[in-house]
């Protein structure tokens, strides 16, 4: 009995004294059940992250290991770029949403060269165009006129006087200002009718004017703001139509024209 205890403990002794040198030594105690290495892993990539931290914070004289510094709080692009970060780049500025200028530069003389039949204010005052208020362009008289890039793209104006001329004239004159059997074609009318004169006729309305033997009636909108507050618009279509610098269909814009937009919308009471 004696032997056997002297034993355990000389057993139990050698036991402590291992476990003493695997930690003096730098061995991996793995508990029952895990791997060994996963173990070696995880404890080497908490000695590099804290090595990591260790070099940000001292003067690794530029290398590329080390994380880039960040830039002072309150400090320009410029202090962010001399410590080593990168400097955020600046927004873009927003494109210009009023149309303008943009329609001015992009003005082709050949895209708005007028047919042989142009419209009455075409043939009398040309169709050189003017920016005037909201980004509505005008020809030397002061009449509404269009404006059509290089790339064969019309202002905004042109754009929304197709899109209300679908919306209130196409049912009666058809579709592109071409006529039907109810009403005339507003692209050869135009040759005779200025600008004073179409708008006398939408707010007055007409009747037996074209076709006198039958029950020509054109009604008043005068008093109709779905018209009346894209009147305008409506006209620089048609005009741009009947000079023939516009053709069948949907014209593309050159850009949006916000401010126009927001007086049609006030003009609708929106």
């Amino acid at each position: 009995m004696t032997t056997k205890m002297i034993a355990l403990a000389g057993a139990l002794v050698l036991s402590v004294s291992g476990f003493a040198l695997a930690q003096n030594s730098g061995t991996t105690i793995v508990p029952q059940g895990q791997n060994a290495g996963s173990q070696n892993a995880q404890g080497q990539a908490s000695q590099g992250q804290a090595a990591g931290g260790q070099n940000a914070a001292a003067d690794s004289g530029g290398g590329s290991s080390a994380p880039a510094a960040a830039a002072p709080s309150g400090g320009n692009a410029d202090t962010a770029a001399a410590a080593g970060g990168n400097a955020a780049e600046p927004a873009a500025p927003s494109a210009d949403q009023s149309g303008g200028a943009q329609m001015a530069e992009a003005a082709d003389p050949e895209k708005m060269k007028p047919d042989a039949h142009p419209s009455k204010d075409t043939a009398t005052e040309g169709n050189t165009a003017t920016e005037g208020d909201l980004g509505k362009y005008v020809d030397p008289a002061g009449n509404p006129t269009y404006i059509v890039g290089a790339d064969g793209k019309a202002d905004w104006y042109t754009w929304r006087g197709y899109k209300k001329y679908m919306a209130n004239c196409m049912q009666c004159h058809g579709p592109d200002g071409l006529g039907s059997s109810f009403a005339p074609n507003l692209v050869d009318q135009l040759q005779d009718l200025s600008y004073y004169d179409f708008a006398g006729i939408i707010v007055s309305g007409q009747q037996n004017k074209w076709n006198p033997s039958g029950n020509s009636i054109m009604p008043a909108w005068g008093e109709d703001p779905n018209v009346m507050c894209s009147m305008d618009a409506i006209y620089i279509y048609l005009r741009a139509r009947a000079d023939g610098v516009v053709g069948r269909g949907e014209p593309k814009r050159i850009a949006n024209n916000k401010p126009a937009q927001e007086e049609e919308y006030s003009c609708l009471g929106f």
